[in-house]
């Protein structure tokens, strides 16, 4: 309940001031008669990029990021957004994404991960089909969509404030000991890809590395069939777990608003799948008594730390399930790069990133400096559909722009 509640305050909050930002980026509708304005819209964005700058420069710092979110974090964060929506890869001038998003998906297929490091052979055989995209560098707060609309990714950088960042490094310090335990022994015969990869600095440095899977409701691996139970993770449960869940609930909150604001329907779904998973899981006698207080409106979390990710889709979703990343850490310089639409984003600490991962192959190679951590979002297909929840739509482009600009129409009129 107290997720619910907060949750849906901040979304008020959150979107009444995106609402603002878009309805004051310009004199007109960006929109009339159905058809967009690029000129207009170009100018609405760089109205929206100087507001967005001042705001950077001069935000003052919340000291209190364990039970409050503040104004000004409210501000920076309706502002990111907004430069995002109308920041998308429409530039006719350059390349942009020109396949429909449903039918790539449906071609997709899962494959390995390419163990050099480069993408795997999927990107390249699904040129064969459809339209190569080579987005290039993006580094301001940005969209990828589709032919239609169909936004694919959503690119927030810098849109959690220096306190917000240290606060949840801080929190997950505690993690550690949790995270280097997690990795495989050396002389294992076997280590599955994803626990690879780590170079935690020498003696560990101050997050360690490893991955540690956190969830109150999923399917074990291989046992996903209708009458298999939904289980806790086993890490769920841990005293240093559930300590650092506590400390970033004020923080998932506010991740659940930003969520609420850029994909509605997806806050929806995760929303109604989250509280019949904890119905079901808390109905058994050996529940955790702490499903109950789950932050988030995503399946589960995973905490990765220090680790090169090869590129990969992640399995088990949907595509219109995104996962959220929270790219996090100390003073690293990190990139994301996105295969399938020859996208490299900047990656540093206080990055969000909506993404479709089982549509779009994505990877985070060697960085320069620091220590970097991923908590990554995520929402299982199969459990949304064990809670008959159906798949949400993709978000649309066109449902922010066409909150850009004040309608004179009617004051015309009087």
């Amino acid at each position: 309940m107290q997720q619910q509640d907060e949750s849906h305050r901040l979304m008020m909050m959150l979107t009444t001031k995106i609402v603002e930002v878009l309805n004051g980026s310009s004199t007109v509708k960006v929109i009339k008669e159905g058809i967009l304005n690029y000129r207009l819209l170009h100018k609405a964005r760089l109205r929206i990029s100087i507001e967005l700058s001042a705001c950077l420069a001069s935000e003052i710092e919340t000291p209190d990021c364990v039970d409050v979110v503040s104004d000004a974090e409210i501000r920076r964060a309706a502002l990111t957004i907004a430069h995002a929506m109308l920041n998308m890869n429409w530039d006719w001038a350059k390349d942009y994404v020109n396949w429909d998003a449903e039918r790539y998906g449906e071609s997709v297929k899962l494959s390995q991960p390419n163990h050099e490091g480069l993408p795997t052979g999927e990107p390249e055989r699904l040129r064969k089909y459809f339209h190569e995209t080579d987005l290039g560098k993006i580094s301001e707060p940005a969209t990828i969509v589709d032919r239609h609309g169909k936004i694919l990714t959503i690119y927030l950088p810098n849109i959690l404030s220096p306190s917000r960042v240290e606060h949840v490094n801080t929190a997950t310090k505690g993690l550690r000991k949790l995270l280097l335990r997690s990795l495989p022994s050396p002389l294992a015969a076997k280590v599955p890809w994803r626990s690879k990869g780590f170079c935690a600095p020498q003696g560990g440095g101050e997050f360690g590395a490893g991955r540690i899977t956190i969830s109150p409701a999923y399917f074990m691996q291989r046992q996903e069939r209708i009458q298999d139970p939904l289980v806790t993770s086993a890490a769920y449960s841990s005293a240093e777990v559930q300590a650092w869940l506590s400390a970033l609930a004020t923080t998932e909150f506010f991740w659940n608003a930003i969520t609420a604001a850029v994909a509605p329907d997806l806050f929806q779904a995760g929303s109604a799948a989250i509280l019949g998973a904890q119905c079901e899981t808390s109905s058994k006698s050996k529940a955790s008594p702490a499903v109950s207080r789950w932050p988030s409106v995503f399946s589960g979390l995973e905490v990765i730390v220090n680790r090169v990710t090869l590129s990969h889709r992640d399995g088990g979703g949907a595509p219109t399930l995104y996962d959220l990343l929270v790219s996090l850490g100390i003073g690293h310089t990190a990139t994301m790069k996105l295969a399938d639409v020859g996208a490299e984003l900047d990656y540093f600490p206080g990055t969000m990133v909506y993404i479709s991962g089982i549509l779009l192959e994505h990877s985070v190679g060697p960085w320069a400096n620091g220590e970097r951590f991923v908590i990554a979002h995520f929402m299982k297909d199969k459990v949304h559909d064990r809670m008959k929840v159906p798949r949400p739509p993709f978000p649309m482009q066109r449902f922010f722009l066409e909150m850009v600009g004040k309608d004179v129409s009617s004051s015309s009129k009087k």
